[in-house]
């Protein structure tokens, strides 16, 4: 018994740590820790004391492995408990006041009961020591592994401890809820508030094969102060049951659900159901339980093989996405097709009727790198606020429905033979009824090897110093008012490529300025065709100041109230039943049988004043009057003839 008392006052100097707090999404920046190997105490000694003879305020040392024989032990006010490679199991330690306990002896056959808490802040988390089952295994083990994991957050949280370390596990958790669960993200593995989730680049989480068309793997739900870093997380795309028939795209490796000031950092997710990171709000907007997710970062994160988005965001506001990288989202694989939307990053808020369900707004991605998604990389279907800068994409950008969205300093470059012939870098808006859609700015963008650089559509909006290169069309204009085009550089040495063009059947442009903008292109600097062509039409626009060089003759047909000045034009132009428009002020240089302007047919009320029209070898006319025209004003031109 001496030995003991002895013992237990050598240790009395021993100090445990006190609680360190999370407050909001703060990264710590601390590099990657080794995995430690898990304790062997099968060649520990047994202890000779059962601390029932322990004092108040005393330090007890545990090198040994104490098997407390399913009695309870309680302990008095103050003791602390400390672990020197030892092991306490089978019973219970009742601590009376202010007990503190090393989280190394914890294990699922000690129980803890009375006023204790943890000596540190942090507790590592062996799956051994806890029951987790590792690798394959049958529907009720991973059940219980979910429910093992998710008790022993709480149960940390509980003893005053904020950080979850997990350096080593490989383990499947059952978390789809057929039976009907009315939030799905309840039956995921759930990580409480105030609370640090770090995981290791050894720390699988895989989710259970299923066949339920909504589950959850791992979720932030309804929660604040939350950091979960690193791990692999593995959706069960290609062991998944879809034999119903449905889409079954909802199934997300990580669920945000109403949370705020919550960190994602350094996770890896591959193979999701659906999404692999999903940003959603808890009730609708006319809900009074109303929880949208607030204040979210998500960073340094891989996305790889999700079969329907990388993140998908319906409701949140104050998000910032960077630094992230995303790889093959929604492509097909062996034994899985991908599932619509098929993007890197999809902002989408759903509301109809007039009535809003979602809200998403104040939305930063920017520094990600993506490569290989189906159809879009970063795509703003509806919401507004959103900032889109500084990314290293293959696929387009775009936006359907948003405002005061700003889409800059991103590097497009077409990837696949479709990107080149067929699609179009930044989609400015991609739907000419679409009424939501304005005062929004595309700049700094380099976009290169697209069938079409920029398409812009609708109103209010600015597309400036951006570089198209090797675009077989560079920007086009698709039924826009209120917007300028200005100061962007376009070089393409494709075959037939054009500078800057109407989309085919424009109904209007209107109080549109295209100016300053460098053109270098093999066909033709612009084509204007179809654009306020109905009868009566008022609607006018301005392209002025631009340089352009081309091999051949622009287009200018069938349209109505342009305003074409001060332009350099390489190749001349063509004008097929224009009205109501003036060209004047610009110099027009061409080369060998391509006339400087070239007036076809069916051309009423132009103008083509104080232009200067260099010929270069060849015979053709500075201005040629072909036939059918009617109140032309030609007058002032300068003609030179090489």
């Amino acid at each position: 018994m001496k030995k003991i008392f002895l013992l237990i006052f050598c240790t009395l100097s021993i100090i445990s740590c006190s609680k360190d707090t999370i407050s909001g999404p703060v990264i710590e920046e601390t590099p990657e820790e080794p995995t430690p190997e898990e304790p062997d105490n099968t060649a520990i000694k047994n202890c000779g004391f059962d601390l029932s003879n322990v004092k108040e305020n005393e330090t007890v040392l545990i090198d040994c492995n104490l098997d407390l024989e399913g009695k309870t032990i309680n302990l008095p006010k103050g003791v602390t408990v400390q672990f020197d490679k030892g092991e306490i199991k089978n019973g219970t330690l009742n601590f009376t006041e202010n007990g503190k306990i090393d989280g190394d002896l914890l294990n699922k056959n000690l129980t803890l009961k009375g006023k204790v808490q943890l000596t540190k802040n942090e507790f590592e988390f062996i799956p051994k020591k806890w029951g987790i089952v590792e690798g394959k295994v049958n529907d009720e083990i991973a059940r219980n592994n979910r429910d093992i994991l998710e008790e022993n957050m709480f149960y940390i949280k509980d003893l005053g401890a904020s950080k979850f370390i997990i350096n080593k596990m490989d383990a499947y958790f059952k978390v789809d809820e057929p039976s009907g669960k009315p939030v799905p993200s309840l039956a995921a593995i759930n990580v409480p508030s105030d609370y640090h989730l770090k995981m290791s680049n050894n720390t699988h989480l895989r989710m259970q094969p299923n066949s339920y068309k909504r589950p959850d793997l791992l979720a932030a739900h309804r929660v604040t102060n939350v950091i979960i870093e690193g791990g692999i997380l593995h959706g069960d795309r290609d062991e998944h049951d879809y034999s119903d028939g449905k889409t079954h795209e909802w199934g997300h490796t990580l669920q945000l659900l109403g949370a705020t000031n919550t960190t994602i950092k350094n996770v890896t997710s591959m193979d999701a159901t659906g999404d692999g990171i999903t940003i959603s709000s808890y009730g609708h907007a006319f809900d009074p339980h109303y929880t949208p997710c607030d204040n979210i970062l998500i960073t340094g994160c891989k996305i790889i093989r999700s079969r329907r988005n990388g993140i998908g965001s319906g409701d949140g506001r104050n998000v910032l996405i960077e630094k992230n990288e995303f790889i093959d989202v929604g492509q097909n694989t062996d034994k899985s097709t991908g599932t619509p939307p098929r993007m890197a990053i999809d902002i989408e808020a759903h509301n109809r009727d007039g009535k809003i369900f979602q809200i998403a707004k104040d939305f930063t991605i920017r520094n990600n790198i993506e490569r290989g998604s189906v159809v879009m990389s970063f795509y703003i279907a509806s919401g507004y606020n959103i900032i889109i800068e500084d990314n290293n994409t293959e696929s387009p950008i775009s936006y359907f429905g948003t405002h005061n969205s700003i889409i800059r300093n991103n590097t497009i470059t077409a990837a696949t033979d479709r990107q080149r012939n067929n699609i179009i870098g930044i989609w400015a808006g991609s739907s000419t009824s679409e009424v939501t859609n304005y005062n929004n700015k595309i700049y700094n963008n380099t976009v290169n090897g697209y069938a079409v650089g920029i398409d812009i559509v609708n109103f209010d909006n600015e597309v400036y110093d951006n570089t198209v290169k090797n675009c077989r069309t560079g920007i086009v204009l698709n039924t826009l008012k209120d917007s300028k085009i200005y100061n962007n550089t376009i070089i393409s040495n494709r075959e037939r490529s054009a500078g800057i063009a109407s989309k085919p059947q424009t109904e209007t442009i209107n109080n549109v300025i295209v100016e300053d903008n460098n053109v270098e292109v093999v066909l033709q600097a612009f084509s204007f065709v179809e654009v306020n062509d109905k009868d009566g039409d008022t609607n006018t626009f301005e392209i002025k100041n631009n340089k352009t060089k081309a091999e051949k003759t622009s287009s200018f047909n069938f349209l109505s109230g342009i305003t074409f000045s001060k332009n350099e034009l390489g190749g001349g132009m063509r004008l097929v039943g224009a009205k109501n428009s003036e060209f004047s002020n610009n110099t027009i240089t061409t080369t060998g049988d391509i006339h400087g302007i070239d007036f076809s047919s069916l051309n009423d009320n132009i103008k083509a004043i104080d232009n200067t029209i260099i010929i270069k070898k060849g015979r053709a006319q500075c201005v040629r009057d072909k036939e059918k025209n009617t109140n032309l004003t030609i007058s002032n031109n300068s003609c030179t003839q090489n």
